[in-house]
Formats: C-alpha cells, structure tokens, sequence
C-alpha cells in the first residue's frame, strides 16, 4: 500500500471513530508503529489531524479552513469516488462538450471516460491531472483553461480561465465541491476556485454535483450557489436520509451509487 493512501485511510477512520490508537492503526495496516509514527506526523503537518497521549483524533477540516494535500485526497473514500465517476461517465453522450471542474473526483470520471464508446467527445478542464489522463483518447478533444496553476493541487484559476469560460457553452458541468448543507447549498474550502466553478454554472445546460456523502451536511467559508442550479446529484448510499428528502421536493435528481 502507498503511503499517501495508508494516510487516507488513517484520516478516514479516525474521522469516522473521532479517536483511535497508534498500536490498533499499526495492527491494522501490518505496519510497525515507526510507520505509523511517521504517517501521523505527516498528517499532523498538514492540521489534519490531533496527536494526543497514545492516539490520535481528527479536528474538522473544513471549520479549520484547512485542506489535505492532493495525493492525501486521492485515496480518501477512493471506491466511492470510482463508483460516482462510473455513473456520471453513463451521463455523457456522443457529441457532448461537457466540463470537468478540478478535484480528484473529476480525476477519476476522466478515468472513466477513456471506458466510454462516443465516436467524439469535447472535455474542458481546469483540471491538468484529468487533462493529462485524457491527452491520448482520439476520440476526445480536450481544452484546458489557462491562467493561473494552484501550487501542488494540479488546477488553473484567474482571469484569463474565467474568460475563456465565456467565450463558451457546455452540455453538463460536473461540478466538484467541498462542502453542501440544505441552508447554505455549496461551498468552497479555497475562493479562488469560486469563480470557475460559477462561470462554468453560467455556460452548462446542465449541473451535476458529483460527490461521496461526506461531503454533505458540512459547510465551508466562500459560497458557490444555491440548490436552485443544481440539477443532479451523484453520491453514495452513506448520505444522511433528509437529503433525499430535500432534493426531491427541490426537483433535483438524486442519483444514489451502491459502493461494493
């Protein structure tokens, strides 16, 4: 197992349990408690994660405006991220100009699109990992947003993406996200990404928010929009029941994937 997707999980468990011991987490990954030692300092670094007296607990991230790093974030609830980019990529028709917003979500539905049989497909992206992922595929042109690179998350934002954004329509926009609640509807841990996400809003027929459901019922400092642009979600089974309420009586489609 990398080490960036021990760490993950790590950050998932305790996440889950809210406490758990360095001996337990050493038991369970086969690893000696050096290993976990090291894990558990890297994860300290970045403000995810407490070290207390033999264990550890996790404080929350998004109230702490704090974000893990990329290849943290790809591991964390991966075959959750796999399953939803599956169903989004069935989405996706023969012709479409669709949009990937950045994130690791996105990342692996460009994955899934290299699977799809289209005979032409448009992907715009301000995403270079899904760029990247995609660049061979004949059958897909890929237009990547210039502007500004966000250090060590593998994203452009800035003036010059938003305006070519503009000059542009799209088909569906899967849109990725930090945080979602029925009040405050979709937020963002960084607001420079804000205004890519809401242009890329402006110029789609159609808006799909893409995300495993812990990334509901939380909230994040800068708004993104309101439930009233959304028209489908894709998440997992694990989402809280209410939403399910909320989004049928907000005539939203809920797309709810099975993980195995």
């Amino acid at each position: 197992m990398l080490r960036a997707e021990r760490q993950a999980k790590i950050l998932q468990i305790v996440r889950e349990r809210g406490f758990v011991e360095n001996d337990e987490l050493a038991t369970l990954f086969n690893v000696t408690p050096t290993t976990i030692r090291r894990d558990l300092k890297d994860l300290n670094k970045q403000n995810l994660i407490h070290i207390d007296h033999g264990g550890l607990s996790v404080p929350d991230y998004l109230g702490e405006y704090v974000e893990p790093e990329y290849e943290t974030k790809m591991y964390v609830n991966i075959d959750r991220k796999k399953a939803i980019a599956k169903a989004a990529a069935a989405y996706v028709k023969d012709g479409d100009t669709i949009i990937l917003d950045s994130g690791t979500t996105n990342f692996q539905i460009a994955k899934a699109l290299k699977n799809k049989t289209v005979k032409h497909l448009t992907v715009v992206t301000c995403d270079i990992k899904a760029a990247s992922e995609l660049c061979c595929e004949e059958h897909i042109d890929v237009i990547v947003l210039g502007g500004l690179l966000r250090t060590s998350y593998y994203s452009t934002y800035g003036p010059f993406a938003e305006y070519v954004l503009k000059q542009m329509k799209a088909d569906k926009l899967f849109l990725g996200i930090d945080a979602a609640n029925m009040e405050d509807g979709i937020t963002n841990v960084v607001l420079e990404e804000v205004p890519i996400k809401q242009q890329a809003m402006q110029i789609s027929k159609e808006i799909f928010v893409v995300a495993d459901s812990s990334k509901f019922g939380v909230d994040a400092p800068y708004k993104v929009c309101t439930w009233d642009y959304i028209n489908h979600v894709i998440t997992d089974r694990a989402i809280d029941g209410e939403y399910k309420t909320y989004f049928a009586g907000s005539n939203i489609h809920l797309d709810i994937i099975n993980v195995n």
